[in-house]
């Protein structure tokens, strides 16, 4: 999994949301859009391994916008399907209906109260990743 968030505040509760959801996973954090988008599109095909299996996606990055990025996530890369969920303080409908026109997978709108927000990162990790680990273990 990788959330893309240049806040250190929303980092680590990012970070603690992950880590109560119970869920076995690799965890990156990339704090700009530009360095995103290097890292993307630096994963080859051949190479599933590296493949995230969730991105969190903020929309207001230094370098380049989450829309660019998740543009290049949808285009640009080897991993097309994975699932990205933006999280943003963005409550704009022109933002959310942007967002789905590039093929996001969910727009969720940040919690003001840091418990709100890793309950939010609990619920999201165990909608996106719970199941594949769960089908995983089960074959």
């Amino acid at each position: 999994m990788v959330a893309v968030e240049d806040n250190p505040a929303d980092v680590r509760l990012v970070e603690e949301g992950v880590a109560d959801a119970g869920v076995e996973l690799d965890f990156a954090v990339v704090n700009s859009g530009r360095q995103a988008i290097d890292q993307f599109t630096a994963v080859d095909a051949d190479t599933p391994l590296k493949h995230p299996d969730l991105i969190l996606l903020d929309l207001n990055l230094p370098g380049n916008s989450g829309f660019d990025v998740l543009s290049t996530i949808r285009n640009e890369t080897a991993f097309q399907d994975v699932p990205v969920v933006v999280i943003s303080s963005s409550e704009s409908q022109d933002d959310i209906d942007r967002v789905y026109d590039l093929s996001a997978n969910a727009y969720v709108t940040k919690p003001v109260d840091p418990d709100d927000y890793i309950e939010m990162v609990i619920a999201t990790v165990e909608f996106w990743i719970a199941p594949i680990s769960n089908t995983a273990s089960n074959d």
